[in-house]
């Protein structure tokens, strides 16, 4: 007699709309309340406001004798300028905070399911302690272990890109950095350079428009819907060489903490 069959992974229906629904309002959300308040065009009304501000101010005490109005005409425009640059900045500030956010609510979600699916046939205090240890794309290698297709998948290479671009938000300079703007230099201010010209991206220039943003959404979106329902014990492939080590890795940390 052969093995019973089991599920090794179970992704109701009611799993995909609880997940689906969250991330969904998230964006919609982000959208709505943040991104639309740093639109181009209010951020050049807001710099011309600045502009005629300073300049009406400056109108009050200006005497012709003695007072350039050429001269007040330029430092209103600077101001203009000034005011623009920084609500450009705190724009950037806020788009990659909330593409970290996006991606921490998703890998936070995704790895809870993992623990709560694989404490079926795995114990609970080590399944947990291992999925919330390792890193993200070992965590999508186990996935695929238990017979998932994710990394030939379109959306997967975005949803990569967003865990790199959240990386170095989080670290700045150093590999992630360093392997972001190699591969995708497209998240980085002012990457369109000049034919002929080299130039290295520094980690502070990172940047994710609003276009970008959706795209990563929209990556995350096309992840929940492709899970399948079950993944079964029979069609489990071949175990990663690094999985058995991992798990007594952690059978001994809890063994310890016993």
């Amino acid at each position: 007699m052969g093995e019973r069959d089991f599920s090794l992974f179970y992704f109701a229906t009611i799993d995909r709309s609880y997940f689906l629904d969250k991330h969904t309002f998230y964006v919609a959300e982000a959208r709505k309340r943040l991104f639309a308040q740093f639109s181009d065009s209010y951020l050049e009304a807001e710099a011309l406001q600045k502009e005629q501000d300073y300049y009406e101010a400056a109108g009050k005490c200006f005497d012709p004798d003695y007072d350039d109005e050429g001269g007040i005409w330029e430092r209103a425009h600077d101001e203009g300028i000034s005011h623009w640059i920084a609500l450009s900045d705190m724009k950037n500030t806020v788009s990659l905070a909330l593409t970290a956010g996006m991606f921490h609510q998703f890998d936070k979600e995704l790895r809870e399911k993992c623990i709560r699916e694989f404490s079926h046939w795995i114990d609970t205090k080590i399944v947990t302690s291992m999925i919330w240890d390792i890193g993200f794309p070992r965590l999508i290698e186990i996935l695929e272990w238990i017979g998932m297709d994710i990394t030939s998948k379109t959306y997967y290479e975005k949803i990569d890109a967003c865990r790199q671009v959240v990386n170095v938000y989080k670290h700045g300079d150093g590999h992630a950095h360093r392997e972001l703007s190699a591969t995708h230099p497209e998240y980085y201010q002012n990457f369109n350079i000049l034919a002929g010209y080299q130039f290295s991206l520094g980690h502070e220039q990172l940047e994710v428009t609003e276009t970008q943003f959706i795209e990563f959404a929209d990556a995350i979106t096309a992840f929940w819907n492709d899970i399948p329902i079950y993944c079964m014990r029979s069609a489990i492939r071949k175990t990663p060489k690094w999985i058995d080590l991992e798990y007594r890795k952690h059978e001994k940390k809890i063994k310890n903490l016993s």
